[in-house]
């Protein structure tokens, strides 16, 4: 029961006191002087701009922080394009607080963005040299701007010390920071350095950011094929497939490699006749499609792929190098031409040779002995052993290269201690008792690639 006027009830028996009601008072007015850069930070998130503008405009002559309006409407002129109105608010807010790190990796952000790569590079040392703490942002962007000027350097040696730093900038952000540029630029310069196996441990460390990353993932499976891990290759591949159900051209093409070196050549072409249906501008792609036919032993489709390789890349290496070794397996095994295919052979061995003593690729001269022991040349064949030998040490090679290099070396009968073959004495004994099986004809090797780096 509710007695009218009292300030108590009587429920079930019980008296009950209603507790007093306080009068809502109204909400006091903001004075004129108060900070409203909540408020403005509230409309730039949400993106309505024109609110911003409009309270920038009403509050920039009385605001006590005229700094942050500025860097507000500096932000919102570089989301409009308009790239110069920006700097200029930006820079005024520089010149009401130059402490403010902040403002200073804006101004960078849009000099980057202008492609004012120089000066962006100034902005961001300063930042460096005043920040207070450690800044993965600051040092990303650094390590990009130091990237990219290696990459127009005319000086050689310049160049390299610019990537050098750049390098040291990005270990620097992925330290410091979560950032997924960082990790797959650092990445990519371990990799442009050979240094696979710290490409890889940066990219396993990404995929903590991104487990389902298929670019990543891709990226670690061609890199474990480049230091010959092909089953890590491809499970790292097979999550791909779960993921996307499908693979980008590369993941195909890497999964095409994987399955050549198994010598599953049907399973590799139908790979790669999906990147073909595709993106058939691929040089690595005839490459490779070259390559198998040329193991099905059709010789003129192997061809054909393989100069259309060459058309795509016109200084594409491995394709060449491939090309003239199909040429001169049908010079040998067709033509009966050897004197010509001999001379190739040696005008390739002098191109293997590269600039500052570099070797492009020593299976030239484990060809050359092939091809040497095959035509009776033994004593040359030796030779070009040891010279493959001597050059492929510290080289990860396929198995099927070994076995191969293995299988030579036992036919030339050369000594685990001695560069020589067995004199022509013992020689004789040795050919007579070789078997059927240790004089067949051994197969040149041709070279599959993944990618152009």
């Amino acid at each position: 029961m509710y007695e009218a006027g009292s300030e108590q009830i009587n429920c079930n028996g019980a008296v009950i006191e209603l507790p007093s009601l306080e009068v809502v008072k109204t909400a006091p007015k903001m004075p004129t002087d108060a900070n409203i850069d909540w408020l403005l930070h509230i409309y730039f998130t949400r993106r309505e701009f024109e609110r911003c503008r409009r309270l920038i405009e009403r509050e920039l002559n009385r605001h006590l922080n005229a700094e942050y309006l500025y860097f507000v409407k500096g932000l919102i002129d570089r989301e409009d394009g308009n790239n110069i109105e920006a700097l200029r608010n930006l820079q005024k807010a520089v010149e009401l607080n130059s402490k403010n790190i902040e403002t200073y990796k804006e101004i960078g952000r849009t000099l980057y963005s202008m492609g004012r790569f120089g000066q962006a590079l100034s902005v961001f040392r300063e930042a460096e040299q005043q920040s207070p703490r450690k800044d993965h942002e600051i040092y990303h962007y650094l390590g990009e701007l130091l990237y990219r000027a290696a990459a127009t350097q005319p000086q050689l040696e310049v160049a390299r010390q610019q990537q050098t730093e750049a390098r040291g900038y990005f270990e620097l952000a992925v330290q410091t920071g979560k950032k997924l540029e960082s990790y797959v630029r650092l990445a990519e310069l371990y990799r442009k350095d050979k240094e696979y196996q710290k490409a890889i441990d940066v990219l396993e460390a990404c995929l903590h950011l991104t487990p389902e990353n298929a670019e990543v993932l891709t990226e670690i499976s061609v890199l474990y094929l480049k230091i010959n891990e092909t089953q890590k290759a491809y499970d790292r591949l097979a999550e791909v497939v779960n993921i996307e159900r499908k693979c980008t051209p590369k993941g195909l093409l890497a999964l095409g490699a994987i399955l050549q070196s198994r010598n599953d050549v049907d399973g590799a072409l139908g790979k790669y006749s999906q990147i073909a249906d595709g993106e058939p501008e691929i040089a690595e792609l005839w490459n490779n499609i070259g390559l198998c036919f040329f193991k099905k032993q059709k010789f003129i489709v192997a061809v054909s792929s393989l100069r259309k390789s060459v058309w795509i890349s016109p200084l594409n290496y491995n394709a060449l190098y491939n090309l003239s070794l199909i040429y001169i397996a049908l010079c040998l095994r067709k033509l009966d031409d050897t004197e010509n295919a001999f001379v190739a052979f040696e005008r390739a061995c002098s191109l293997a040779q590269g600039q500052q003593g570099s070797m492009r690729h020593p299976l030239v001269f484990l060809n050359f002995s092939l091809f040497c022991y095959e035509t009776g040349r033994l004593a040359l064949a030796t030779e070009q052993y040891n010279r493959f030998m001597a050059h492929a040490q510290d080289l990860l090679l396929p198995t099927e290269y070994k076995f191969q290099a293995t299988k030579l070396k036992s036919l030339l009968r050369i000594s685990s201690h001695s560069h020589g073959i067995l004199s022509d004495d013992e020689e004789a004994p040795k050919k007579e008792a070789e078997t059927e099986e240790q004089q067949e004809e051994l197969p040149l090797e041709v070279n599959a690639v993944v990618s152009k780096n």
